[in-house]
């Protein structure tokens, strides 16, 4: 294959030709794809932790990339592979950072709605809960989920991930990322109306 070295021949190729020229260390080449990718990087962030901390977890996210590139294996799919590495950074800098915003658990609810229940349309969470940037209340029903369960809701209701995109990152079927994001809603539903129940209860006393 060809490495052409003008610019403009550079932002002609696709994807996944550019990241075979990277392959050989050319940062050139690979700032293409930082320059076609970083908008949609940056926003997939701050819909997860807010707009003061995307900008440096959209540039982590493409180091981590950077440095992972010989990894890459879904050929047409690099903004897909892209977003799972953007998504797991903040994911893994929410974890990190123990933050419990102030956020009533009668606001999440009331924000929320019935959108957690396994019947709802395609979307469980919407911008509301993406506003609440993982309240201290909804990261507990998280991590009260099985593992497999975790994760499946955070990729589609938390981190906004296509059913498409779930597959690519874990491997499971359609079948079980669709049983698992039911089963966590479902699950997470009943933890957090047993938690609004426990502080109205304490509330009334």
């Amino acid at each position: 294959m060809n490495r052409p070295s003008d610019q403009d021949s550079l932002n002609s190729l696709d994807d996944d030709q550019l990241v075979v020229i990277s392959l050989d260390g050319r940062l050139d080449a690979f700032n293409v794809l930082v320059l076609r990718h970083q908008s949609k990087v940056r926003a997939t962030c701050r819909g997860i932790v807010g707009m003061a901390e995307a900008d440096d977890l959209t540039q982590e996210a493409f180091i981590k990339a950077w440095d992972r590139l010989s990894t890459y294996r879904q050929r047409g799919k690099f903004a897909a592979w892209l977003g799972v590495i953007a998504r797991r950074s903040c994911f893994d800098y929410l974890r990190q950072r123990q933050r419990r915003p102030t956020t009533s658990l009668d606001r999440l609810t009331e924000a929320m709605g019935d959108q957690f229940a396994p019947e709802s349309g395609e979307r469980s969470l919407d911008e509301h809960l993406l506003n609440l940037e993982l309240s201290g209340s909804l990261r507990e029903a998280l991590e009260s989920l099985p593992e497999e369960q975790r994760r499946a809701v955070f990729y589609r209701d938390v981190a906004d991930m296509e059913y498409r995109e779930i597959v690519d990152a874990t491997g499971w079927s359609m079948g079980t990322v669709k049983s698992r994001i039911s089963r966590g809603r479902s699950a997470m539903r009943d933890f957090l109306k047993a938690r609004q129940a426990m502080e109205r209860s304490r509330a009334d006393r």
